[in-house]
């Protein structure tokens, strides 16, 4: 029987990053040094981030903090996948966009990313090197600066090392007014309505070749939503038995909430020979993001 075991993390850094556009420069550099050095203590196989922000100056030159990771994590491979860019959703509303133009940016842009030490595979033949992919869940008809209105996307791929896991790293949406202390209930409903709208794209995405197949598939990411959402609690959980791989002490993954919105997922749980899960709460991580990184070694065979 073969058996892959594999270390996982995934990680909003938003909070970490701030866009080159609200902390002063010794704060945003002393968070961006606080990220790598979370990421070499974590030292994950594969890495899954979300709201990575990467520029294109007036030169052509790309400034991310892709290539640091990469190097604090000996990551070997790595795909970004755009959800917001200023090229394609330019929008005046949205500062760091403004601040692009008039500092004669190409490009600006915030998406997922995957890092990983194992290398990517084709998704129809998982023996030959492959291209993970940037699928849409979620495209609003226009663009109008906020979340509310925040293209949502899933990075799918495979790796290359038998059994040859799918993987997905997606960040959900969130409303504006649906969190303490200026919550709604109609904000509420909308973005549970939303986020299950998301989630059943996903599962009609992956249903004929990976679910009807027993394919196993690792599903990590920010969801913006607890385990008892509709989505998550009845889509994924009861309906298409994905098993939760949960975090010892349930502690918040993220600031000012009781509960981890940050999960990851496998399926089919009789491929899962055995797992640990939890949510880092170091200090190290406090001064990275306002998200915590949850890590999950799993053995699959």
């Amino acid at each position: 029987m073969t058996v892959l075991d594999l270390s996982v993390v995934t990680l909003n850094i938003g909070g970490g990053e701030k866009n080159f556009e609200e902390y002063p420069h010794n704060t945003q550099k002393s968070r961006q040094d606080s990220l790598k050095g979370l990421v070499e203590h974590l030292d994950a196989q594969i890495l899954c981030l979300q709201e990575v922000s990467q520029y294109v100056d007036a030169d052509g030159l790309t400034h991310s903090l892709m290539e640091d990771i990469q190097k604090a994590g000996h990551y070997d491979y790595s795909i970004y996948g755009p959800t917001l860019s200023m090229e394609t959703h330019m929008q005046v509303k949205k500062d760091v966009m403004v601040r692009g133009i008039f500092s004669d940016w190409r490009d600006w842009s915030k998406g997922n990313a995957i890092l990983s030490r194992l290398p990517f595979a084709r998704l129809s033949d998982p023996t030959q090197p492959g291209v993970p992919r940037n699928i849409p869940l979620y495209q609003p008809v226009t663009y109008e600066g906020n979340r509310d209105t925040d293209p949502r996307f899933a990075l799918l791929t495979r790796l290359k090392k038998p059994p040859f896991p799918y993987l997905i790293n997606l960040h959900l949406t969130t409303l504006v007014g649906e969190r303490p202390p200026q919550s709604s209930p109609e904000k509420i409903e909308e973005a549970h309505h939303l986020r299950s709208e998301q989630i059943q794209r996903l599962l009609d995405l992956v249903r004929e070749y990976i679910l009807k197949v027993n394919a196993p598939l690792i599903l990590a990411g920010d969801f913006n939503a607890t385990r008892d959402e509709f989505g998550i609690a009845h889509l994924l959980e009861s309906d298409h038995n994905f098993y939760h791989l949960m975090p010892e002490g349930r502690n918040p993954s993220h600031e000012g909430l009781e509960e981890p919105i940050d999960h990851i997922f496998f399926y089919p749980k009789e491929r899962l020979v055995d797992y640990s899960c939890c949510i880092e709460a170091g200090e190290l991580s406090r001064r990275a993001s306002d998200h915590l990184p949850v890590v999950a070694t799993l053995s699959i065979k």
